[in-house]
């Protein structure tokens, strides 16, 4: 079972990289410009990725799962809780510039809980439950991402934005809304809108990883392989912090399909959305791109390793 499941985990990640290689070469031979870069990033933000968010929380209301709804989305709170605090100690200690740091921070608060977790969580539990619950971990996911998660990225910035209400209204989280409010009222959409929510969100990852390539097509791969505290960060994020997480919430008695979900997406790599992130909101795109390509790789072995320990 172990085997198999390394095995499905590992073609899923080669998956994202062959995505991500798309992008590198279209963008090395100049096929398309850096307006490619810009562009899709915006149709990401403002389209494909709120019509994912919305679809993912398409399931039928019952009190069962709004119990599963409950539990997951406490835990998923305190372990960004305890992420984030883990960030500020670590970036606090690292000796870089502070653009350098903001995207370290992002990288240890936000993994690929979307487009590499669903696939993942589907792998190992292989049910329409353990899909449902990655959905409501997403939904913590997303409204730290887009409140926190652009202060650190455009922190560096004149313009830089802080936390507010204000900061609220934004695609993602209205997005999150609306999907929660279908979930809690069993609203059932139209089938032709269900239909291209559906496409539209599927296109997220592909869109993603191919900015991610083209990014990366810009960066030294040397400069990857002697950046320690790149390797430093990537450390935590796939190891440290999953096995914290596992160290603290097995002693809560917890459904072991909740503790696993809620462990396994806090071991994903770094969320492609660094790299989109960095390029919307002014962070540093080429340490972005370079953590989203390290932490992804090395995640083909380090995620069968926590699946193993759970």
């Amino acid at each position: 079972m172990i085997i198999i499941n390394f095995i499905m985990v590992f073609n899923q990640t080669l998956v994202l990289f062959l995505l991500l290689m798309v992008g590198f070469t279209i963008r090395r031979l100049e096929i398309v410009d850096d307006s490619l870069k810009q562009n899709l990033t915006n149709l990401i933000i403002y389209v494909t990725l709120p019509a994912l968010l919305i679809d993912s929380m398409s399931y039928q209301f019952s009190l069962e799962r709004l119990t599963q709804l409950g539990s997951v989305f406490i835990n998923a709170v305190l372990v960004y809780l305890l992420m984030i605090i883990i960030s500020y100690i670590v970036i606090h200690f690292l000796s870089v510039e502070q653009r350098f740091k903001d995207v370290y921070q992002f990288i240890l608060i936000f993994g690929n809980v979307g487009f590499m977790g669903y696939p993942v969580i589907e792998v190992v539990y292989g049910s329409t439950e353990g899909i449902f619950l990655a959905a409501i971990y997403n939904l913590v996911f997303h409204l730290v991402l887009w409140t926190l998660g652009i202060m650190i990225m455009s922190r560096s910035q004149e313009n830089g934005q802080n936390l507010s209400l204000q900061g609220l209204l934004n695609p993602g989280v209205i997005s999150i809304t609306v999907g929660f409010l279908l979930f809690i009222f069993s609203i059932e959409l139209p089938k032709p809108i269900t239909y291209s929510l559906e496409m539209l969100g599927e296109t997220t990852t592909p869109l993603s990883m191919i900015v991610v390539g083209s990014i990366l097509a810009q960066v030294q791969i040397k400069d990857i392989i002697y950046n320690s505290k790149l390797w430093l960060i990537t450390l935590i994020r796939l190891l440290i912090l999953p096995l914290t997480t596992l160290l603290i919430l097995q002693n809560f008695n917890l459904d072991r399909l909740i503790l696993g979900v809620v462990v396994i997406l806090t071991a994903m790599p770094a969320a492609a959305n660094t790299a989109i992130f960095a390029q919307e909101f002014g962070g540093d795109e080429a340490l972005a791109s370079e953590g989203v390509f390290l932490t992804t790789l090395l995640s083909i072995f380090t995620i069968p390793l926590i699946v193993y320990l759970l």
